[in-house]
């Protein structure tokens, strides 16, 4: 008896054991599977903040992204993860102190079931290669837009353009492109059967006629384009223009590809070529409200207009526009009723002397990641772990 009672106790001893490991291995296998899942909720999460933050691009770290995030990343509550119920993520931008406008880090931070949590910071850079264009021309607001055409005598073109006119070795973008759909589908209904061959680009089709109309929600909002001016303004070198109409000449005034200049025309009213106007120029030209063309423009660059852009508008005069653009042209809505011509072409070539401004690249830059770290696994202070 005494004997079979000793048996049956070692054999509870060792069943309540056993019992005791496999709960142990069985919470540490799932602690461990949690903490995989947590990094990788976070790791996803600063590919999401990457993604969000290089549609728009950057041209100060500080600015664009650490000012601006509640813009391009929305609520900083905590966010829930599709495809991993139960794990939710949050991101903050932090921009380094001794170079805050060229570098800084993403900051991911995942929780998830029974606490398992999880920070991975990734230290990034501006990188020196400028993000692509939204579009040859991009209606940049997220308001109605009311965009005209009126004549067939204008060309959009978000192929790739060199400033001689032959082609260049980019991929293509939009012709037009815009914040939604409702401003994309506005700007290809006020296009007739005449003139819907005349926006070409990314997407483009003869048969069916398609017109290169694209819509770009990740690309800078009026918010955005708004503070990437202010950035641009800041540089040194800007050329202020205060004039609000030109009635002459001034050939290569605003720059030349040898070099390229941010000109800025400061008149709350807009900037109005008139009908002997002859202006040409190169680099960024940047014009608070409207800019009105009734005369003759040739630039090579980037414009950023802060209201509308007409060409040849008759409510204010008979006299026909014509401009040409190489590069890519950004406003808040346009009004193409030509007498003229009007011919924006994307143009790589064109927007690289927009980037050999002084102030150490000029145009919005996506950002590059220089290391990532993992801050389960590393002390803190480590790799910008907190």
């Amino acid at each position: 008896m005494v004997i079979s009672l000793f048996t049956l106790m070692v054999f509870i001893v060792v069943c309540a054991t056993s019992t005791l490991i496999a709960g142990s291995d069985i919470r540490a296998t799932r602690d461990a599977r949690g903490g995989s899942q947590a990094h990788f909720v976070a790791e996803s999460a600063i590919a999401e903040a990457l993604q969000r933050v290089n549609g728009p691009g950057v041209v100060n770290f500080q600015n664009d992204v650490v000012g601006l995030w509640t813009t391009t990343w929305g609520s900083t509550a905590p966010r829930g993860f599709g495809p991993a119920s139960g794990y939710t993520y949050t991101v903050t931008p932090v921009a380094s102190a001794t170079d805050p406008t060229s570098t800084g880090r993403l900051i991911a931070t995942a929780n998830g079931r029974e606490s398992v949590h999880n920070v991975v910071v990734a230290n990034v850079v501006r990188s020196d290669i400028p993000s692509t264009a939204p579009g040859a021309i991009y209606l940049a607001t997220d308001q109605q837009t009311n965009a005209t055409f009126n004549g067939d005598s204008f060309r959009i073109d978000g192929n790739d353009h060199n400033m001689d006119g032959t082609a260049g070795p980019a991929p293509p973008i939009p012709g037009l492109s815009t914040r939604n759909d409702a401003n994309r589908l506005e700007a290809i209904s006020s296009l007739d059967s005449t003139e819907k061959d005349n926006v070409r680009g990314l997407g483009f089709s003869l048969s069916p006629l398609t017109p290169s109309i694209l819509t770009s929600p990740a690309a800078p909002s009026i918010a955005q384009m708004n503070q990437l001016i202010d950035d641009l303004l800041a540089r040194p070198g800007v050329v202020i223009n205060t004039d609000k109409n030109l009635n002459g000449s001034c050939k290569d005034c605003f720059g030349t590809p040898s070099l390229p200049q941010i000109t800025h025309f400061t008149s709350p009213d807009g900037y109005s070529i008139k009908a002997n106007g002859n202006a040409s120029g190169a680099g960024i030209m940047i014009v608070e409200g409207d800019l009105t063309i009734q005369g003759s423009l040739s630039f090579s660059g980037l414009v950023l207009v802060r209201g509308r852009t007409f060409v040849g508008d008759p409510s204010i005069t008979q006299a026909t526009g014509d401009a040409t653009i190489y590069g890519s042209l950004w406003t808040q809505d346009i009004n193409l009723i030509v007498g003229g011509s009007a011919i924006v072409n994307y143009s790589t070539q064109a927007l690289a002397l927009a980037n050999q401004i002084p102030g150490n690249h000029a145009l919005p830059s996506p950002l590059k990641v220089l290391s990532l770290a993992d801050c389960g696994q590393m002390p803190s202070g480590v790799g910008g772990c907190p």
